[in-house]
């Protein structure tokens, strides 16, 4: 097809989506499921990234340049892969800190409700870049936990290279404490591994699912645990978290 004929397919859907009151969360939460094109990052964004992912897993490289590198990688995923949907910002510094990304809704992507009603990004949200030999352990998790809410942010990505401490299943460690968190606070981490974005790299998915799928699993284990609570049969404090 040719630009004026894809504009005037794309017009086409936009009236049908304006006709019945839809938006395009709408749409991504029906097709949450599915590996859509148009949701992949763009062509010279994905070439960039799959060149610094293959550097990465290939490479010998000094704990700093790994860093650098494995936060270059995330922002070219979503500053030059989706550059209508989100405003990037690198190492801002707080009073005592420094964000590694945070990332804000261009007013395109506000302007059309891209996220379905309920979800938790946000207006903002931030992403932490720790690539080390070993997992992450609960001091980095607490670490930015702390930022997240010097910032007022519900949502944040933690893209750890080798993932962080703890079972799936467990309620200690890393993993045990986003749990908590997200029980007690409010607060929802994400955490990527190299494994996931392998995924992307692969195009066995894209960053929009990868999020919403760790998301859900996220809340249905701390639904889960209100149940369990409310039946008197288990109680987990806050205080202990780390």
């Amino acid at each position: 097809m040719t630009d004026k004929e894809n504009k005037e397919y794309l017009n086409a859907i936009a009236d049908e989506f304006d006709n019945r009151g839809l938006t395009i969360g709408d749409f991504l939460k029906a097709t949450s499921t599915r590996n859509l094109s148009f949701l992949q990052p763009a062509e010279h964004a994905f070439k960039n990234f799959a060149q610094i992912f293959d550097q990465l897993i290939a490479g010998e490289y000094s704990k700093k340049t790994k860093g650098k590198l494995l936060e270059e990688l995330i922002s070219t995923l979503f500053k030059d892969g989706y550059p209508s949907v989100f405003e990037v910002r690198r190492n801002c510094k707080t009073s005592s800190n420094e964000i590694d990304l945070q990332l804000n809704w261009t007013p395109a992507a506000e302007r059309v409700n891209f996220l379905p009603a309920g979800d938790k990004w946000g207006e903002t949200f931030l992403c932490e870049c720790k690539n080390y030999a070993d997992k992450a352990g609960v001091t980095y998790v607490g670490k930015f936990y702390s930022l997240m809410c010097y910032t007022k942010t519900t949502l944040g990505i933690f893209i750890s290279w080798n993932g962080v401490t703890g079972e799936s299943s467990s309620w200690k460690d890393s993993v045990g404490l986003i749990k908590k968190l997200a029980l007690g606070d409010n607060k929802y981490i994400i955490v990527l591994t190299k494994d996931d974005l392998a995924k992307i790299r692969n195009r066995k998915t894209n960053i929009f699912n990868l999020i919403r799928e760790k998301y859900l699993a996220l809340k249905n284990d701390i639904d889960y645990m209100k149940f369990i609570e409310k039946n008197g049969k288990h109680e987990i404090g806050l205080d202990k978290r780390w």
